[in-house]
C-alpha cells in the first residue's frame, strides 16, 4: 500500500486539508468582525461552493483524458493564492471574491487526488486503502480548525493566512517532486499486504454522460453526499459564531469541537475500512448517516459546551468514519466502471452544491429563527439524504467486491 505516489499524495493531502480547515472556521468571524450580514457570513465560508459545484464536472473528464497531477498542481496554486489574498485585504466583499476563487482549488484538487488513489487501490480492497488515505485527509482537517483557534488567540487573523499559505506551498512542492504522472498498481496477496512490483494502473475509463447520469448506485451516492455536505456547509459555518456568541467559547474551545469531530473520523478510518470490504458498504452509509445526524440534533436539546463537544466527536465523528469510508470505497468502484475522475469530480460537485444550500439557506435560518435552527435543519437533511440512498440502492448488494483474502493482482 505505502508506495512512494501513496504516501506522497496522502502527506500532501494532509497539508493541504490542514491548511483548509486552518481557514474554514475564522473566515465567518473575520467576517463578522468586518461587518457582515448574516448572508455574508455564509457567504464567505460556502462562495466557493459555486466555483466547485461548476468547474466539477469538467474537471474529471479533463482528468480522465489528460492525467490526474497537473489539475492536482493548478488546483494546490489556486488555493495559494487566495491564501495570500486573505492575508492582504480587509474589504468583504475581496474575501468573498478569493472564496470563489478557492472553489477552482475545490474542484481539483479532492476528485483528482481521490481518483489518483483510487487507480492506485486494488480490487476488493477499496475500504482498505480509501480508509488509510481518508486518514490523512480527515486528520489534517481535524487539526486545522485546532491550530486555528491556537494562532487567532495568540496572534490574530494574519497568522492563520500566512499559516495556511505555508503548508499549501509545502502541498505543491512535495506534488511537484515526488508524485509520478503514470499511475501505478501495486500487488496484493493472501494476507493483504502488498507483494511484488507495481502494475500499471488499467486505462482511464470515460464512459458518456448518459451512462453516468442513470446510474442508480452513483445517484445514490451523489444524494448522500449531499445531504452531508448540507450539514457540514450549514454547521460549519455558524458553529464558531454560535459557539462564541450564546456559549462565550473562546477560539480554542471551537477548535476543540470541530477538530474532535474530524480526529475520531480520521482515526477510525483505516479500521472502517477493512470493515468495509467485508461487509454491507449500503448498510454502513445508512448507519453512519444517521449518526452523524443524531450528532447536529444535539443542539436542538441542550446549550452546554461539554455536551455539545461529545455529540460532535461521537456522533458526527463515529457516523463520518463509517459512512465516509464505504461511500469512497463504493466510488472507486464505480469510478472503474465509470471513469475514476469523473465519479470523484461528481462527488465534489455534489459536496459543493450542498456547502452552497447549507451555507446559505442557514444563513436565512440564523437571521429568521436563530442559529440553533440551523443545526435541526442540518439534522433533517441528513435524514431526508438517508432515506433518498436507501429507495435508489434497495435492490443492489453494496459490499465489497471480492472478499479481501482473495488474492488480486492489477
Amino acid at each position: 500500500m505505502f508506495s512512494r505516489p501513496f504516501v506522497t499524495l496522502a502527506l500532501a493531502m494532509f497539508a493541504a486539508t490542514m491548511g483548509i480547515g486552518v481557514v474554514a472556521p475564522v473566515l465567518p468571524v473575520h467576517a463578522r468582525s468586518l461587518g457582515a450580514t448574516g448572508p455574508q457570513v455564509a457567504l464567505t465560508f460556502s462562495a466557493f461552493a459555486a466555483t466547485q459545484v461548476l468547474i466539477s464536472p469538467f474537471a474529471g473528464r479533463l482528468g480522465d483524458r489528460f492525467g490526474r497531477k497537473p489539475f492536482i498542481l493548478l488546483g494546490l496554486a489556486t488555493y495559494l493564492v487566495a491564501a495570500i489574498g486573505w492575508l492582504l485585504t480587509t474589504d468583504i466583499w475581496v474575501a468573498i471574491t478569493l472564496r470563489v476563487l478557492s472553489g477552482v482549488g475545490s474542484a481539483l484538487v479532492f476528485s483528482l487526488a481521490s481518483a489518483y488513489i483510487g487507480d492506485l487501490t486494488p480490487r476488493g480492497h477499496e475500504g482498505r486503502y480509501m480508509g488509510v488515505y481518508g486518514l490523512f485527509d480527515f486528520l489534517g482537517f481535524g487539526a486545522g480548525p485546532l491550530v486555528s483557534g491556537l494562532l487567532r488567540d495568540q496572534w490574530g487573523f494574519d497568522a492563520v493566512f500566512m499559516f495556511m499559505a505555508a503548508l499549501i506551498a509545502a502541498a505543491l512542492l512535495v506534488i511537484v517532486v515526488l508524485l509520478p504522472v503514470r499511475v501505478t498498481r501495486v500487488t496484493v496477496d493472501r494476507g493483504g499486504d502488498t507483494a511484488g512490483e507495481p502494475d500499471a494502473a488499467d486505462p482511464p475509463v470515460v464512459a458518456p454522460w448518459s451512462e453516468v447520469l442513470r446510474h442508480p448506485v452513483l445517484q445514490g451516492l451523489f444524494a448522500v453526499g449531499l445531504g452531508y455536505s448540507v450539514a457540514f456547509g450549514a454547521g460549519f459555518s455558524f458553529l464558531a459564531v454560535y459557539l462564541e456568541s450564546e456559549i462565550r467559547a473562546t477560539a480554542t474551545m471551537v477548535g476543540v469541537v470541530l477538530a474532535g469531530q474530524e480526529f475520531t473520523a480520521g482515526l477510525l478510518q483505516p479500521v472502517f475500512g477493512r470493515v468495509a470490504d467485508r461487509v454491507s458498504r449500503r448498510l454502513m452509509i445508512l448507519v453512519g448517516v444517521v449518526m452523524v445526524s443524531a450528532g447536529y440534533a444535539t443542539f436542538a436539546v441542550t446549550n452546554e459546551y461539554l455536551p455539545l463537544a461529545l455529540a460532535f466527536t461521537l456522533g458526527a465523528g463515529l457516523g463520518s468514519a463509517i459512512q465516509g469510508v464505504a461511500s469512497r470505497a463504493l466510488a472507486v468502484e464505480v469510478g472503474r466502471e465509470l471513469g475514476m475522475a469523473t465519479v470523484m469530480s461528481l462527488n465534489s460537485m455534489s459536496f459543493g452544491l450542498g456547502v452552497l444550500v447549507g451555507s446559505l439557506g442557514g444563513g436565512v435560518l440564523a437571521d429568521v429563527w436563530g442559529e440553533r435552527s440551523v443545526f435541526i435543519a442540518a439534522a433533517g437533511a441528513l435524514l431526508l439524504s438517508a432515506a433518498i440512498f436507501q429507495a435508489l440502492t434497495a435492490r443492489r448488494a453494496l459490499s465489497a467486491v471480492r472478499p479481501a483474502s482473495v488474492p488480486v493482482k492489477g
